[in-house]
């Protein structure tokens, strides 16, 4: 199992918890994120039909295997969404990203490109990751430009059935460099 420890990495209002740290109305909303229309198309995905028992348990399941380290976003001390690395274990030193904010009154706010920002100093300067990608749809502006003030560069364009994906990708080395202090 891949343990991150229970640090909760804080910048303002966000804050990053564990996921197994979430309570059980946190797993709740997180369900339900999972099954909403709007997000999962946002995603380029399809809303999920599972139970919440079987969510949580395929969840855990993959962070148990050391797959995926997932962290729960907090903003004000009310959950909202997460962020998670998968794909750790190839290569090695490099994870692909995912990020979900669920509330959708929250959207546009930043709250997520903190919450990218505070993940990327967690694998970067925790873990030695070197490499972080991602992709995400080309027409989802709002999350292109979020990913681009956190310092992921475009690294080019991909047609997958009828959607188009912008991959981007962000080295230790440039993370390092936009973050010295």
């Amino acid at each position: 199992m891949t343990d991150w420890g229970t640090a909760s990495p804080r910048r303002g209002e966000v804050e990053l918890r564990p996921v197994p740290q979430m309570s059980v109305g946190d797993w709740q909303r997180f369900h339900r994120y999972f099954k909403d229309r709007e997000i999962a198309k946002l995603n380029g995905a399809s809303p999920i039909f599972l139970p919440l028992w079987l969510f949580k348990r395929i969840v855990f399941g993959e962070e148990k295997s050391g797959e995926r380290i997932g962290y729960a976003i907090y903003v004000a001390q009310s959950f909202i969404g997460s962020v998670e690395f998968y794909n750790l274990n190839e290569p090695p030193r490099q994870a692909v990203l995912g990020i979900l904010i669920g509330e959708k009154t929250l959207w546009g706010k930043g709250y997520g490109t903190v919450a990218v920002k505070l993940a990327l100093e967690l694998i970067f300067e925790t873990r030695k990751f070197e490499r972080v990608t991602l992709q995400t749809l080309d027409h989802n502006a709002r999350a292109r430009s979020s990913f681009e003030r956190a310092g992921f560069q475009l690294t080019g364009f991909a047609d997958a059935g009828k959607q188009r994906f912008a991959h981007y990708q962000i080295t230790r080395t440039q993370w390092l460099a936009l973050n010295k202090t």
